[in-house]
Parts: C-alpha cells; sequence; structure tokens
C-alpha cells in the first residue's frame, strides 16, 4: 500500500500567504465539523471561492469568502478590491495625486478617511511610548537613498527630517486601516471569509480559520510554521525585519524604523498580535516590534490583545492570551533514520528564489506555480509546492502534473500570518527528502519551476544543481512569468 505523502511538503495557502484548492485531513483540531458551532456548519454547505492577486498595497492579496453563488463571491471580489483601491487613492503618499500627497502639499482637502487614519496615529503614540509616529516619511526617505548609496544616514540629517512639518508617512498602520474597511464591505455578500494583504489578516462570520505563524528564523513559504490558531471573526498581524529590510555595505537593517531613535529596529525580534480588528493587531504588532522583547510584552499584557507571539532568534518566544495555548514552537520534523554516509547533510537545504513578473497594470491574477524536484535523469523526486485558486486548472501546469501524477494536495492552514514582503517574491526550501520524508543521498538534482497565468503565459524553466557537501548556488533564467532569480543549496539558517 502506497505511503500518504508528507502534508508538510506541500505549500498550503497558508504557508505562502497563498490560497490552496484542496483542504487536508489533518487541519488543526479545533476546526473539524465536530467542533463548530450551528451558524459555522452552515459554512460546510455553501461554497468557499478563493482569489489572489499580486501588486496590491504594495504586496500580495487572498480572499477567500463562503457564497451561495459563484456570481456572489465574484461580486464580493471586485468590491472589496475596488474599496482598497478607493482606500490607496486617499492614503498611498507613493501616488502624488492621493489625498494626502496633495494635502501635504498645502490642498486643504482631508478625507474623513485620512483624518481617521491620522486620529489613529495621534491615539497609539502615547501607549506606544512614542512607537508609532505618523511623521516618519523623511527619515524613510533618507534610509531608502542609504542603500542607494551604500551610506549609513547621517544623524543630524535623520533628526531634522524627523522634525520636518507634515513628514506623513502611513504605512505602519494605513494597511491594517484598509484591511478593516474591505472586510466591512465583504461582510455585504459573503456570509464568512478571511482577507490576506502582504500576511494582516482578518477574518469575518463565525467560521473558524486555521493561520499560522512564519518563523522569523526561516520565513520560507513554505517552511515549517512557528506557531498555529484558529481566526474566528477576529484579526491577526506580524512585524518583522526578516521579510523587507536595507542592505547597506554588506550589512543588513530591519526596513522597521524606531522613531524614538530612528533607527533600524533589531532585525531578530518579531512580533504576532491577534486582536478583534487589524489597525490594532498592526498597531501592537510594529510598536512591541519596536519596544523590544521586554517591553513589547509589557505592552502587550496591558493592551487589548487576545493573544501575542513574541520571537527573538537568539532566546526564543513568549506566548500570551489566545496563543498561549495553541501556538506551539517551531513545527517538529517528521522523524529521521540514523544518517548515511553519503546522506544528504541534514542541515542543509535548497532555496529557490521566485520573483513573479510585475503585470504593467499594476494590480493581476497571481499565476498557478508548481515547484518540484528531479534526478539528473528526469525522475520525479518530490514537489516542493504548488498552489492555484481553482483545482480544476491545476492539470494545466501540465510539466509537474505529467511528472507527479497529479497527487493530491495536503493542506493544514488557510493562511500565514507573516511581516510583509514584496509582491511576487517568494522564497521556497526543500530539506533534501522526498515526498515521503525518505531522506536521499548527496548528489546532483534538477530543480523544476512551472508557472501559467490566466490570459498569459505557460512558462517552465528547471535548474541543475549539485548537492554534496559543500554549499552551490544556481542561476534561474527569467521566464515570461517570472524574473531571474537565484538557487542556494548550503546550511539552513539558525
Amino acid at each position: 500500500m502506497k505511503d500518504k505523502p508528507r502534508s508538510s511538503r506541500w505549500l498550503t495557502g497558508a504557508a505562502a500567504g497563498l490560497t490552496t484548492f484542496a483542504i487536508g485531513t489533518d487541519m488543526l483540531h479545533a476546526a473539524t465539523p465536530a467542533r463548530l458551532n450551528d451558524s459555522a456548519r452552515r459554512q460546510l454547505s455553501l461554497g468557499e471561492f478563493s482569489f489572489a492577486h499580486e501588486g496590491v498595497l504594495g504586496t500580495s492579496l487572498d480572499l477567500i469568502v463562503h457564497a451561495a453563488k459563484r456570481e456572489i463571491a465574484h461580486e464580493c471580489e471586485r468590491q472589496v478590491l475596488s474599496e482598497i483601491e478607493r482606500l490607496r487613492q486617499i492614503l498611498s503618499t507613493r501616488d502624488s495625486a492621493s489625498v494626502i500627497s496633495r494635502f501635504l502639499m498645502g490642498s486643504p482637502v482631508m478625507a474623513p478617511e485620512l483624518q481617521q487614519l491620522l486620529n489613529a496615529y495621534q491615539f497609539w503614540n502615547q501607549p506606544t511610548r512614542g512607537a508609532i509616529d505618523v511623521n516618519m516619511a523623511g527619515v524613510i526617505r533618507l534610509w531608502e537613498r542609504a542603500q542607494i548609496a551604500q551610506r549609513l544616514p547621517d544623524a543630524a540629517a535623520l533628526a531634522r527630517a524627523f522634525r520636518a512639518p507634515l513628514a506623513f508617512n502611513v504605512d505602519a498602520l494605513g494597511k491594517g486601516f484598509i484591511v478593516d474597511r474591505a472586510v466591512e464591505v465583504a461582510r455585504r455578500f459573503a456570509f464568512s471569509g478571511l482577507l490576506n494583504i502582504g500576511g494582516d489578516l482578518r477574518s469575518w462570520g463565525s467560521y473558524p480559520w486555521p493561520v499560522g505563524i512564519a518563523d522569523p528564523r526561516n520565513p520560507a513559504e513554505n517552511a515549517p510554521v512557528h506557531g498555529r490558531l484558529v481566526l474566528r471573526d477576529a484579526a491577526v498581524a506580524t512585524s518583522g525585519g526578516y521579510a523587507r529590510h536595507y542592505t547597506i555595505a554588506g550589512k543588513t537593517y530591519s526596513h522597521v524604523i524606531d522613531p524614538r531613535t530612528l533607527q533600524p529596529v533589531d532585525c531578530r525580534i518579531g512580533a504576532t498580535v491577534v486582536a478583534a480588528d487589524c489597525l490594532t493587531a498592526n498597531a501592537l504588532a510594529t510598536a512591541a516590534c519596536v519596544l523590544g522583547k521586554v517591553e513589547g510584552e509589557n505592552l502587550l499584557r496591558r493592551s487589548d490583545a487576545t493573544g501575542y507571539l513574541l520571537t527573538d532568534v537568539t532566546e526564543g518566544a513568549v506566548r500570551g492570551g489566545l496563543l498561549a495555548s495553541v501556538a506551539g514552537a517551531t513545527e517538529t520534523p517528521d522523524p529521521q533514520p540514523m544518517a548515511q554516509p553519503g546522506d544528504w547533510p541534514q542541515d542543509f537545504q535548497v532555496s529557490v528564489n521566485l520573483q513573479i513578473k510585475a503585470q504593467s497594470q499594476g494590480r493581476s491574477k497571481r499565476p498557478y506555480v508548481a515547484v518540484w524536484v528531479q534526478d539528473a535523469n528526469e525522475k520525479y523526486i518530490c514537489t516542493v509546492a504548488v498552489w492555484g485558486t481553482k483545482d480544476k486548472y491545476i492539470a494545466e501546469l501540465s510539466h509537474w502534473w505529467n511528472a507527479a501524477g497529479g497527487d493530491q494536495i495536503y493542506n493544514r492552514y488557510k493562511a500565514i500570518s507573516r511581516a510583509t514582503r514584496a509582491p511576487g517574491k517568494y522564497t521556497l526550501v526543500w530539506d533534501g527528502r522526498d515526498d515521503f520524508g525518505k531522506t536521499l543521498p548527496q548528489r546532483d538534482y534538477t530543480i523544476c519551476v512551472e508557472l501559467n497565468r490566466e490570459n498569459g503565459h505557460h512558462a517552465m524553466e528547471s535548474v541543475a544543481l549539485t548537492c554534496r557537501a559543500e554549499s552551490k548556488s544556481a542561476d534561474r533564467a527569467a521566464t515570461a512569468e517570472s524574473d531571474a532569480s537565484t538557487i542556494e543549496y548550503g546550511p539552513k539558517p539558525k
């Protein structure tokens, strides 16, 4: 009898902030039908519809809705995207035509939503001891220029930029604010659902959504999660410096800047917060990341957070509230037999960096993607990741489908809360085991990547990689649907 493949082998909707097309039997126990209330059980009689987009608010968007008809689900998607775009045109400081940009240039126009967001910054500044501040536009601009010049910004220049009048940057709280508003629109169309923009999530309705929390030490899309929870009519947000950062003179600096020092925060700190709404979760996660582990935990204990997970990669994690009972340590890997000479080094992995091409119109539907491994003789070994929103189209990833035999996907989470990453930018890891958990020998392998976009292109690229005792890397050529990138073999991050 054929063994069941490891569920962790497959990229789930959660593991990439993506939506997969099959629900596995090993979901969190709290989400099984036997534990659902009557209202949530009714959800199972509705259809579940998934939508995935890149280039939304500078990151990725996933929307899952429960609706009686496909037409209703598509209208919900359309209205949610319309509301996000409406608010972007008000709140984006990167758009010179936005309301906030024109206001900062002297226009008397002040949209109610902008005033509400500025009020939120004022509200959160005092309880966070200045860790939340709206006047960061000039400071962030100097750090961005520093990366281009490869020279640290001058302290006096940073201080002047911080003191400049109306140097507003609303990125820290703006996404959470928009997520909350978009969910209020979605409620009018769908009984329940889950909206995920760049790793900040908000659910509505009574359905319990299994959610994972990315491990800041190994935040690859398909890596084991650091914690888990069930999200029901609530929000979760994560802040940390592991997804976006500045690189200056060979040193990495977090993109999160402390308004009190005007310096990047410690890249080792990550904070995840569960709260009633996404703006609150976002504010508390950002502030805790800025304040550090001790002060951050003190803030969260005093706050309205229903749960939190604070991680210092050098010292471990602290949990509280809802997450105290359901957020475990990093998931235990499948048991391994004693290593034999010539086996894959246990502390090594392959990292596949994937950059999906941006579309000319900005926002775009995410393509279907499969990543798998073959040996030097083109014999299929395992699937690293595969994702898409409709199972009937998965077979159109024809190279992977033919190689893997169209095996069933096993899903564990519906979403992952993670620090926001750039749109279309994903990292996937392979630990040198096949679909059944067997450790493979050191030898040459072929990493295959296939993309298929609706109304776009079907692209396939494979790269040979030597996986033995030493670190190696290989370049992956650009395709019609992805930019050139690298595939790396070497020690796992610690």
